[in-house]
């Protein structure tokens, strides 16, 4: 699994040097936080122009929020560029979501 840690983007953001929307903005991501149901933590996809878009569930807690986002950005970095199209509703057992978990935990762990 790639060292997602020395991935620019996570390190743009870890070291805080440039405001986080510019960072995201930088990498073509954008965040959005939705009303979603609270079953939906949040998702990524690729836009027709190809644009990474990030989704977050306005209606849970900061802490929830932040480890969705560390989960997806995981999907970014390493799984989308690698797949031409994926759906992941309930896929929890899937390789891919185990490894985008344990990154979120790992980061979480070091705040």
């Amino acid at each position: 699994m790639l060292n997602i840690m020395e991935a620019p983007l996570i390190r743009a953001l870890i070291d805080e040097t440039i405001p986080f929307f510019e960072v995201m903005n930088s990498f073509g991501v954008k965040v959005t936080i939705a009303n979603l149901p609270p079953s939906i933590l949040g998702f990524t996809y690729i836009s027709r122009k190809g644009k990474y878009h990030l989704v977050l569930n306005g209606n849970i807690n900061h802490k929830t929020q932040c480890k969705t986002f560390v989960h997806e950005l995981k999907h970014i970095i390493t799984d989308m560029p690698k797949m031409s199209y994926y759906i992941g509703m309930d896929k929890q057992k899937y390789k891919i979501e185990f490894e985008a978990d344990l990154v979120s935990d790992m980061l979480s762990l070091k705040k």
